[in-house]
Order: structure tokens, then C-alpha cells, then sequence
């Protein structure tokens, strides 16, 4: 209590969003002759992941060049998972913020 004043101690807790994260990976393969590549995504821990997406050779070592950052790759690919992704993230951040 300060000046008859309870005080919140969690009031200046920085929540890092970062650990209520939801798990996805992104990947690229290629064929045996390295002409034809695929991407494939897996989101929230899941072992069947999502269909794989055939891609340009040029994106495919964008991508493993780190020229492409996850998030936008992912976005790019799989539309609708990261859209699910992102209102899960937000429903998260509201709900941790509410408290």
C-alpha cells in the first residue's frame, strides 16, 4: 500500500507473447534433379502437415537463403492455416492483456 493505495505488483509484467506461440514450420525439397521444388508447411505440432505447394526453383533458394522471412512464406503459401494462425495469436494477446 502506498498513499492509502494498493498496488498492483504484476503491473509492470512483461508478457512475452513469444511462449504462447503456436508451433510452424516451413520447409522446401527438391526432385532428384533439382528442377522441380515443393514446399510444405506444418502447423501446431501436426505430423500430417499441408499438402505441399509446387514452387520455382528461384523461391525455393530464397527461402532456404533466408531472403524470405517464415511468417511471410507461410502466408504466401498457406493462406488460410496463417489466417487461422494469426487469430489465434490475437485472441491469445487479448485474453493475456485482459487479465
Amino acid at each position: 500500500m502506498s498513499d492509502g493505495l494498493i498496488i498492483d505488483p504484476l503491473a509492470n509484467l512483461q508478457i512475452g507473447v513469444q511462449s504462447y506461440d503456436i508451433a510452424r514450420v516451413a520447409s522446401v525439397y527438391f526432385d532428384s534433379e533439382g528442377n522441380r521444388c515443393w514446399t510444405k508447411a506444418w502447423f501446431n505440432g501436426r505430423e500430417k502437415g499441408e499438402p505441399a505447394v509446387e514452387i520455382s526453383r528461384k523461391l525455393a533458394i530464397a527461402f532456404i537463403n533466408n531472403q524470405v522471412s517464415k511468417d511471410s512464406w507461410l502466408t504466401r503459401f498457406y493462406p488460410k492455416q496463417m489466417s487461422v494462425y494469426n487469430k489465434a495469436i490475437e485472441m491469445t494477446r487479448q485474453q493475456l492483456l485482459s487479465y
